[in-house]
Parts: C-alpha cells; sequence; structure tokens
C-alpha cells in the first residue's frame, strides 16, 4: 500500500578511500541511527564504498564493484531488508558487460532487492579521468513511498535531468553528492525543488579528500523550496525530515497558476536537437573582437505609477542612456500604472503602444542605444504580451511575445510560441517576460539559440523566483541575465544584472541586497567573449555535455 508520508534521512558522513570495511561499518551505523530516529527512506553521498579521489583510472577500476555482489552494496541490501526500508547510495559501479565504470546510483527496496539504478551524466572533470558518462536515462520507480528519482550531484546543475524526472511523475528526488561548493546546496537545491515542485532529499559529506575539501549541505527540501532539515557545515551527521507527498501534487504557483501544467513542450523543440546543430555550438568558435566585445547593460526600475505619467518613465530612460549604458530594460508593462493589468488596461496600454515605441525610438537613435520596452502589442489575432527591441538605429530590432502567461494575462493575452534571439551590436539578446523565468526551459532555449544576454522585465510575485532563480538561469546558461523588476508588484524591486558566471557569493541577498527605489538603475559591464564559453569548468560544457536522448519528457506533449 502507497504510503502518503513518510520520514527520509540524508547522511552526511566521509567514506574513506579504497577501506571497504570501514564505509560498511560507518553505514550500518548511520542506518541504524536513522531506523531509530524512523527514516523509511536512507540516502547516503556520492561513491560511499569507495571513496571518489583515485589515482588513476587502474586504481579506480581495482576499487570499484559491481551493483550485484560487491560488498557494499551486498552490505546495503542486507541492512534494507533487516530493517524493512529503502536505502540509496551512491558507489563506484564496474559494469562487466559494457567493460566501463560508471560513478552510479542504487537504491534498494524493503526487500533489500535493487529497485532504482542511475548513472551519473554531468560529469565534472575529475570524474572523467575513470568513469563513463551515463548510459541509464533519466529513471523514476513507483515505490510504496511514492515515485522516486535518482540523480548525482553536478547532474543537479543540468535543470533538463530534474525536469525529466518530474515530468515522468517523480514526487522524490533523491542526489547522493559529493558537493565542493556551498551554492550547489544552498541555491541549486531549493531551486531545483521550487521549479519543480518535488521534494529533494540530498546527501553529501563533510571533510577532506586528499585535494577535494567537502564543506557539507546535506538537506531535505520540500517541494516549494523551503530547507526543512539540514545538517550544519563541517559536521557529520543526519538531516531528518517527514516527507508529505501530498506538497508534491501540489504544483501551485501565484493564486491560479500551475508549475507544470503551464509548460509549453510544443515550443521546447530546440532542447532535443544534437549539440552539433545547434546555435550554441556554432558561437563558441566563433572569434570576437576584444574592443568590440563589451556592452554596458542596465535595468531600469522604473514604470508608470498611479501618480506618475509615461513622460517620467521615458526621461529615466534617456537618463540612463545619456551615461552609456548600451542595453536598458523597462520592467514588464512599463507604461501601465498596474502590475497586474486587467483587459481595460491592457487595450490602453495596447492603444498607447505605437506612440510610446517612437519616442523610445527618438532616444535609442540619440544615444546610439537599444531600449528593450515591455508593452501590450495588437495584432491581427488579438493582444499579446510583448517587448520590443529598439535599436541604435532608432528601428525596431525584433519583438519577443510572451509564452507563459498567468492567469491574469490569459483573460485577455495571447500566448507566443518562440524563443527569438536577436543579432545586435551589443550581442545576441533574448527575452523572457515575467512569469517565462519560472519554467527553465525558456532560459535554456534561448540559451541552446546562442543568447549572449536574457533580459527579464518582471513583475515579481514571489521571493524566490529572484532569490532562487535568477542566478541559476544565467550560471546555468552561461549568459549574462537582466532582471528589472517593478517596485509595485507583489514581491517589490530587487532588479539587477547577473554575469553569466554568476556572484562570488551564492546568497544574491547579500552580493545584491534588494533596492525598493522606484528610478534606481543597476548597470553592468557583460564581456561577450564569457557568455560565450560556456565552459563551468575544465572539460564541463553546459551545453555539449547534455545527453539530449535523455530529454524525450521534456518536450512530449
Amino acid at each position: 500500500m502507497r504510503k502518503r508520508r513518510f520520514r527520509a534521512a540524508a547522511v552526511q558522513t566521509l567514506a574513506r578511500l579504497g577501506d571497504y570495511d570501514h564505509n560498511i561499518a560507518l553505514a550500518t551505523a548511520y542506518v541504524e541511527d536513522a531506523v531509530r530516529q524512523g527514516a523509511e527512506l536512507i540516502v547516503f553521498p556520492e561513491c560511499m564504498d569507495t571513496g571518489y579521489l583515485f589515482d588513476s583510472p587502474e586504481h579506480c577500476r581495482a576499487l570499484a564493484e559491481t551493483v550485484t555482489d560487491g560488498p557494499f552494496v551486498k552490505a546495503l541490501a542486507a541492512l534494507a531488508r533487516k530493517h524493512s526500508v529503502y536505502i540509496a547510495s551512491g558507489v563506484t559501479e564496474w559494469d562487466p558487460v559494457k567493460q566501463k565504470i560508471f560513478n552510479t546510483g542504487v537504491m534498494f527496496d524493503r526487500k533489500g532487492e535493487l529497485a532504482c539504478h542511475y548513472h551519473k551524466q554531468f560529469l565534472a572533470t575529475h570524474d572523467q579521468n575513470w568513469f563513463s558518462f551515463g548510459e541509464r536515462g533519466c529513471p523514476v520507480v513507483e515505490t510504496d513511498l511514492g515515485r522516486i528519482g535518482l540523480l548525482i550531484c553536478f547532474d543537479g546543475r543540468i535543470p533538463e535531468i530534474f525536469r525529466s524526472m518530474t515530468m515522468q511523475g517523480a514526487e522524490v528526488i533523491v542526489d547522493m553528492a559529493n558537493f565542493f561548493a556551498m551554492d550547489q546546496a544552498d541555491m541549486w537545491g531549493p531551486a531545483r525543488s521550487y521549479e519543480n515542485g518535488v521534494w529533494l532529499v540530498a546527501a553529501t559529506k563533510a571533510g577532506y579528500e586528499r585535494s577535494i575539501y567537502y564543506p557539507g549541505g546535506s538537506m531535505i527540501v520540500d517541494p516549494k523550496g523551503r530547507v526543512m532539515s539540514k545538517v550544519p557545515y563541517d559536521t557529520h551527521g543526519l538531516a531528518v525530515a517527514d516527507i508529505d507527498l501530498e506538497a508534491a501534487s501540489d504544483k501551485s504557483i501565484y493564486a491560479a497558476n500551475d508549475k507544470i501544467a503551464d509548460r509549453r513542450p510544443d515550443t521546447y523543440g530546440i532542447m532535443a536537437l544534437p549539440y552539433e546543430k545547434t546555435p550554441v555550438c556554432k558561437s563558441a568558435e566563433k572569434p570576437l573582437v576584444p574592443a568590440r566585445s563589451v556592452a554596458k547593460v542596465a535595468a531600469i526600475q522604473m514604470h508608470v505609477t498611479k501618480e506618475g505619467s509615461s513622460k517620467d518613465v521615458l526621461e529615466m530612460v534617456d537618463h540612463t542612456a545619456k551615461l552609456g549604458a548600451q542595453v536598458l530594460l523597462l520592467p514588464e508593462y512599463a507604461f501601465c500604472p498596474s502590475s497586474i493589468p486587467n483587459a481595460a488596461e491592457a487595450e490602453a496600454l495596447a492603444e498607447r503602444t505605437p506612440a510610446l515605441l517612437g519616442e523610445v525610438a527618438s532616444i535609442a537613435s540619440k544615444y546610439r542605444c537599444l531600449i528593450a520596452v515591455p508593452s501590450v502589442e495588437r495584432a491581427a489575432a488579438g493582444l499579446y504580451v510583448t517587448t520590443f527591441l529598439i535599436g541604435p538605429e532608432g528601428t525596431e530590432v525584433g519583438r519577443y511575445r510572451k509564452t507563459h502567461l498567468t492567469a491574469e494575462d490569459r483573460k485577455w493575452a495571447k500566448a507566443g510560441d518562440t524563443y527569438p534571439v536577436f543579432e545586435t551590436p551589443f550581442g545576441r539578446l533574448g527575452v523572457m517576460s515575467g512569469y517565462d523565468a519560472v519554467f527553465p526551459e525558456t532560459s535554456r532555449c534561448l540559451g541552446i539559440a546562442g543568447a549572449d544576454i536574457i533580459l527579464w522585465p518582471a513583475s515579481l510575485r514571489e521571493p524566490f523566483e529572484r532569490e532562487l532563480l535568477a542566478v541559476p538561469r544565467a550560471e546555468d546558461n552561461r549568459v549574462a541575465v537582466v532582471l528589472a523588476n517593478r517596485v509595485d508588484s507583489p514581491y517589490p524591486g530587487g532588479s539587477l544584472v547577473i554575469p553569466p558566471n554568476g556572484f562570488p557569493l551564492w546568497d544574491i541577498n547579500v552580493v545584491a541586497p534588494r533596492s525598493l527605489k522606484l528610478g534606481a538603475v543597476m548597470p553592468r559591464h557583460i564581456d561577450l567573449a564569457v557568455c560565450r564559453q560556456k565552459l563551468m569548468i575544465p572539460k564541463v560544457d553546459m551545453f555539449a555535455n547534455r545527453l539530449v536522448e535523455t530529454y524525450a519528457p521534456i518536450i512530449a506533449a
């Protein structure tokens, strides 16, 4: 019988390199402790059987075990059977049939049988010294604890892997990790839970293994992105929390939207293209002239208020352009006094849009800059939430029609169906408007299409849109993200520019404190060369290393 609620435990410890006896004893002690606390799902870190930093491929091969009769996996199976619990762990696997070594995740059921078998897909630099890329896709298994998917560490940095499991009905994602940096735990884990509406049980190591320092970060995160339990950094122990499966069935966001039902899989086709056929592949080798490869961008936190006028907004745009900004972005519905316009307000804005664009065009041509104007467009099919790009010649460079609509948008707007990237003198620009950013597919499609800079005009409603999604949207795709938010939205202010390699600190509220000032301008110089090299670390390309053949659930209707 399927449980609606159970207790999970994530173990934070440190395996000893090459010492099976020690690691089995360690696992046994933690399982017994977790069982005493009522846990029915117990998760261990990555490569818990052998340790992680091997001398060579030969050393790794000598230590690797099979998933059927290796000493560590047999011990885990016996523990699962003895205590009638589920146990998941990372192991170093030798596959005698394929004659390959894999960085593997296994989960044993209450009878000690192998319930799920996963291969790490997104291999770190040192992983590639001895492990083969995963060949088992993104498995999700039905258990009496719910539908569970497995992934390993860096896999969480690729949004498609989490998403593929979510689209197969996963309610709980188990992450067996060796986190090297705090941002991987503190930002990416909660971000993936939040954007997918699933539970995350992440276990990682703490301590030193040769040249690697593991800070820790084992945690259990709920489907709203909230950390329910966490082991302190640099300590060993258990994160224990109760998992409510009903929470994973609630994909709601805002008042009447759904993070899964509102997806547009018919528009995500570019995500399934082989890397060699993508625009981002072609741009990686194209040379840039250093003197012309830096763009000054600016998020202008300015919009019409009930007391103000369009003139106030245009004056602020003029002032910003006068100071040398080359790409200027305003918030969503910048020339409307309402952050969530109704049908009448949208109609009124659509009537004014052509004249407003004419005034913006004079500023753009005067200062030889590009201005992004989020507005409402009237077309033959109806009204669209459209961002117009007005270039340095005073003419329209392109326009983007919002693809993911809120419940309020749908009352009067039609949805767009493409993610164009526009060639400009200041780099390749893409746009995601407001709610679009909640869906990782939007920025991913723009990244694959070769965007250098993604403009995000917004009227934010939830804190985690900025706190958890903004930096991953930049770093996942190695693009700059320009967020311009209104100050009268449900979650006001906080406009900023995020470079393609993120910030030195993971906490956006520390590194870029939220300003609530109407008229604040956030400028930053963006090096386009950094945007076009997609390596996160050596040999780890955020696009070339994708295993697109495993992403079918994302584009399925």
